[in-house]
């Protein structure tokens, strides 16, 4: 028996609708509460949608609450009114991006977004994606990212969900006062609401698929490792971002960032507990200013390589690094990460991020100019020597054959583009191909993509130099999502016919994937073969669609053969009750 009802009434509501107009609006009864939607259409598709904006799925993570696991939201028998977004959790608002942070930012912020193509029917039993939002764990909300274009397009559920950044998600002191990785936990209760109410919405709880990109695909990579999540989701798509060697925090980042963080506090760090409790009495956005990430970065040198809070080895989301347990296939980690279908991939110049943050400090130093192009010099002293003296004690026999493989004696563009490859083969390109192999070799079902169309977003606070090249990190979310919805001050993206046909092929390739764990680009679609460890497929998204082999082997060759691997630090305490 269906359970929906369709109500229309009057109201104000959202930012997108005036005042006085008419609104159309769906309830839908689920095991936490009635709730009441939007029912309207995709301006992009001209299909119909069901939004439910604003769910909360956590209680609010504030007071005593705040550095702790969210708890999940208790059932409510009046009707919930999910006509507008709920808050974005608290974050630093860049100088640089002002309109990047939401609108409306609050602890309490613990809310889902469902996206229902066409009518509301409990037995269409549609798969559902569930989408991470990126911004380095430092920042990014839900409402960002408008779900209606995949979903109506698609055919499928999408799920948009919020969790806590910064130092109120990641603060840790791997102690029991702080043990860190609230996002993730916020993720995974975000998991089991939807787990335990889709199918109220007509979506099928056994059909669940996790993406996102940057942070966002770092975020689907940490679930994906985490064996307790068995059977919320089936399938993965991490969009240029997975679980490295460097995604979890060493024991100095967590003494060095606490250290700090009691200092600008005036915060007690003798008794763990206490510390802890003057911190939850602090307001939000003095922690935000003690921790502020872009005033703290280093002017001289490149040490961005990773967010200032992130993942921890908790002892309970992660026993050991997650890489680690991938070593052992008998381990449950192990186990459960093959038992996901899992595609990854990344942009063809992710390092195109390093032209926004080479301050004028670097460039005076180093005596060039950005928009001319990146030296040698830079390179081998402003980038790799702080990389090598962070991840490798500084061996000199690393620093001298990375500076010799990331410079090049050739025109200066060319010289400048290595210094782009530098950096987004550490983060981005050489951890895609290391968990693609652990995949592959752990016998799970794996594809490959790189997103190589060059169509560069108009961000507005600088414009590219003319020698780079190649598509820029997030320049894919373009023909996924509309970016006006990322950005307000951005235009809404123009596509050519080709370019059209793209994205249309993008999200028919996601969502069959989504569908059947095999990504099907629709009529006149090139096949998408699975990545193994021979021909190293890969499908080439730009126009045409090509799929090629063998991704970036020098690239590869050198990261596997000729650098060791960054050491993982064995589990062990911190921080104890006394120390510091």
């Amino acid at each position: 028996m269906n359970t929906f009802t369709t109500t229309i009434y009057m109201a104000l509501i959202c930012f997108a609708f005036t005042a006085g107009e008419k609104i159309e609006t769906a309830r839908v009864n689920t095991p936490s509460g009635p709730i009441n939607g939007l029912k309207t259409q995709n301006k992009h598709t001209g299909m119909n949608l069901h939004e439910f904006r604003g769910i909360p799925f956590g209680k609010p993570p504030v007071g005593p609450l705040r550095f702790k696991k969210p708890e999940p939201v208790d059932k409510w028998t009046d009707v919930l009114d999910a006509t507008e977004f709920g808050a974005g959790c608290p974050q630093t608002v860049s100088e640089y991006t002002p309109d990047f942070a939401p609108r409306n930012m609050s602890e309490d912020c613990l809310f889902l977004n469902v996206y229902v193509p066409g009518s509301l029917d409990e037995s269409r039993k549609l798969s559902v994606m569930v989408w991470i939002y990126g911004g380095g764990f430092m920042a990014g909300f839900s409402s960002q990212y408008d779900g209606g274009w995949i979903a109506t397009q698609g055919n499928v559920i999408v799920v948009t969900i919020n969790y806590r950044v910064d130092i109120l998600g990641f603060f840790t002191l791997d102690h029991p006062a702080a043990l860190g990785n609230y996002g993730l936990w916020d993720q995974k209760l975000a998991l089991q609401w939807v787990h335990d109410n889709i199918a109220s919405f007509g979506g099928n709880p056994d059909s669940v698929t996790l993406f996102g990109e940057s942070a966002g695909g770092w975020s689907v990579s940490f679930q994906s490792l985490i064996p307790s999540n068995q059977g919320l989701f089936h399938r993965i798509i991490a969009q240029s971002g997975v679980v490295n060697r460097i995604s979890i925090m060493t024991k100095k980042q967590i003494n060095d960032r606490t250290i700090e963080l009691a200092q600008k506090t005036s915060c007690p760090i003798n008794d763990m507990s206490k510390f802890v409790n003057c911190l939850r009495d602090k307001d939000y956005s003095e922690l935000l200013k003690a921790t502020n990430y872009e005033s703290s970065m280093a002017q001289d040198r490149i040490e961005s390589f990773q967010p200032p809070y992130a993942a921890v080895v908790d002892g309970e989301l992660f026993h050991d690094h997650p890489i680690t347990s991938l070593d052992d296939k008998s381990t449950e980690v192990a186990k459960f990460f093959k038992s996901l279908d899992f595609i990854t991939g990344y942009t063809s110049n992710e390092g195109l991020v390093l032209y926004f943050i080479i301050f004028p400090k670097m460039q005076e130093i180093y005596e060039f100019n950005v928009t001319e192009g990146i030296p040698a010099r830079f390179i081998c002293e402003g980038m790799v020597a702080p990389f090598v003296e962070l991840f490798y004690k500084n061996d000199t026999d690393v620093k001298q054959k990375m500076c010799s493989y990331y410079t090049t004696e050739n025109s200066k563009d060319e010289q400048s583009m290595r210094a782009n490859d530098f950096l987004g083969d550490i983060i981005f390109n050489y951890p895609a191909m290391e968990m693609l192999n652990y995949h592959t070799r752990l016998g799970g079902k794996s594809y490959q993509y790189l997103f190589s169309k060059e169509k560069h977003i108009e961000w507005g606070f600088a414009a590219l130099p003319e020698w780079t090249k190649g598509s820029g990190h997030g320049e894919d979310l373009q023909f996924m999502f509309d970016m006006h919805t990322v950005m307000p001050s951005l235009n809404e993206t123009q596509f050519t016919p080709e370019e059209k046909d793209l994205s249309d092929k993008i999200i028919q390739y996601w969502t069959s994937f989504a569908r059947t764990g095999e990504p099907y680009g629709g009529e006149g679609a090139i096949p998408w073969k699975p990545f193994d460890l021979t021909s190293r497929y890969y499908l080439d998204l730009d126009t045409p669609l090509a799929l090629r082999s063998n991704l970036n082997p020098k690239m590869v060759e050198f990261w596997s053969k000729e650098i060791p691997p960054i050491g993982l630090e064995p589990l062990e305490r911190v921080i104890g009750h006394d120390e510091l």
